[in-house]
Order: C-alpha cells, then structure tokens, then sequence
C-alpha cells in the first residue's frame, strides 16, 4: 500500500473524525502531504473536509467567551497567554457586533 492510501485508510477509519495532524503522526508523513491527500480525497468524494480538529475552538472564540463572562482584558490575555493588545481587538470588534 502507498502512502497515500494509507492515508485515506486512516481517515475512513477515524470516520472522517480524526485531525489531519493525527493522521500525518500515525502515517509517518509530512501534514502538508496528509493535507494534500485528504483535501483531494474528500473534493473527490464529496466528504465534508475537516478543518479543525474535532470541537477545536480558536483563540478568538475564547476571549470573546471569556469577555462575555465578565472577565477584564487583561486577565484574558493573561490566561490564554496571548497578547493583550490581540485580545482587545477582539473584544472590540465583539462589542461593535452585539
């Protein structure tokens, strides 16, 4: 078996659940080329591509969750370990869209 048949092998084990990242680990391949190999298999077979791993939120999701909870800037910054200025941005543009 080629590696790229590997690689769709593993994905439709995981039931098209298990992140590229996972995938490219368990093949022994570079993520790019599990990307690569995913995204075409699923174009081809109209399956759903994954695009985060499963129930993966982003930075943004977080501060704006964590500012809707009442919490300060700066203790967002601080707890996610990102920069505060970043996270003011978010906020901002999250109170401008309420």
């Amino acid at each position: 078996m080629n590696k790229s048949a590997n690689i769709r092998n593993i994905f439709d084990e995981s039931n098209h659940e298990m992140s590229i990242s996972a995938i490219a680990e368990k093949a022994n391949v570079r993520y790019q080329f599990a990307y690569q190999v995913i995204k075409r298999y699923c174009n081809k077979n109209d399956i759903k591509f994954p695009a985060n791993a499963k129930n993966k939120k982003s930075k943004a999701d977080k501060i704006r969750e964590m500012y809707d909870e009442n919490m300060t800037i700066g203790a967002i910054a601080k707890e996610l370990n990102t920069n505060y200025t970043y996270a003011w941005q978010v906020c901002d543009k999250h109170r401008k869209n309420k």
